[in-house]
């Protein structure tokens, strides 16, 4: 017997909650022992960068999941949630933080509330920067996020019937585009590493009082390529699998197929290999022409590690979202289930 709404939301909200908490501890951590002393200018660059990523990523796929989580099904809506569904109602504020109308709303209010309570912890406790990181980016931030994103469920719901896939269609734009989230996920994914990386500039091991050539931070800065590296690969391969399956489903999604940038022949160990080899070679070249110029400073040494580890995240990505995509359609194929547009009984 299917689960009910309530029951298959409060599912969806444990789990999202363990993987943005989980998410978020890790890139707090990252932050913390990246600064020898965290000042508030770095807490509030990574704070941004962090509550404006993970929730655009998180608003961004929740449509596609209710979508698909309604239509397959995986629950039921008993008579008074029914009703409940049916008694929406759609105010400007909820337009606005409507992800499919306007996609940088719930992020960028998000980003401001992250923002206004480090502000606060670090006024409040200015010996702890690193406690204030933990407990706003790492406890509060994954909570507040998984409250407002149960709170949508019932409106995502919505999109599910050809009366509002219809009503919604009517306040956008146009589709959304599903061909665009490789170009955001890079987007996300730089913003956040170099709000990460650059506050390393306070380390020892960063020192550049004997310039870019000095052996010691040649060595150093190839392991922060390397685990920089690590980090986004673990972000490029993120399955987005259900949410694309509801894409599909839906006029609401322009689906463009994601295609890498090379066929994906080598397996996945000989394209890590491949990977740590061109961004040792970047770094060597890197310092090796740095040494031969004025003395730069280091946050520009971190923008300029960007370019391969974009590049390397937009290959891996890409043959993630294009094997997402053509299970998705097998999905769909295999399963009959049939898209919004479909007459069906509605919501």
């Amino acid at each position: 017997m299917l689960p009910t709404f309530q029951r298959h939301r409060g599912r969806y909200g444990v789990a999202l909650w363990l993987g943005i908490s989980l998410l978020s501890l890790l890139l707090t951590f990252a932050l913390v022992r990246n600064s020898q002393a965290l000042g508030l200018l770095e807490l509030l660059v990574a704070g941004f960068a962090i509550a404006v990523g993970v929730t655009y990523g998180a608003s961004r796929d929740a449509p596609g999941y209710w979508i698909y989580s309604t239509l397959a099904p995986k629950f039921m809506l008993s008579r008074d949630e029914l009703n409940g569904v049916r008694g929406l109602q759609f105010s400007p504020a909820i337009r606005w933080l409507n992800p499919m109308q306007t996609p940088l709303g719930l992020p960028l209010l998000m980003a401001a509330v992250v923002v206004l309570l480090l502000l606060s912890g670090h006024t409040l406790f200015p010996g702890h920067p690193g406690l204030v990181a933990f407990t706003v980016i790492g406890l509060l931030f994954p909570l507040l996020l998984c409250v407002l994103l149960l709170g949508t469920a019932r409106y995502c719901l919505v999109m599910a019937s050809p009366e509002g896939e219809a009503a919604l269609v009517q306040g956008m734009r146009g589709a959304r585009r599903v061909g665009v989230y490789r170009r955001e996920d890079l987007c996300i994914t730089l913003a956040i590493n170099y709000a990460l990386i650059w506050p390393l500039q306070s380390k020892p091991a960063f020192s550049l009082a004997a310039g870019y050539g000095d052996a010691k931070f040649v060595v150093a800065a190839l392991l922060l390529g390397w685990i920089a590296a690590f980090f986004t690969l673990l972000g490029a391969r993120r399955s987005r699998l259900f949410s694309a399956v509801g894409e599909g489903l839906s006029a609401l999604f322009q689906s463009v197929p994601a295609v890498p940038s090379s066929p994906a022949s080598a397996s996945g160990w000989q394209r890590l290999l491949t990977y740590y080899a061109v961004i040792a070679l970047w770094v060597l070249v890197l310092c090796a022409v740095l040494a031969q110029l004025p003395l730069l400073p280091f946050p520009l040494f971190c923008l300029l590690l960007l370019p391969v580890l974009g590049g390397v995240f937009w290959h891996e990505r890409g043959l993630t979202l294009q094997r997402d995509q053509q299970q998705a359609r097998q999905f769909i194929d295999e399963l009959g289930v049939a898209p919004v547009a479909v007459a069906r009984r509605a919501l």
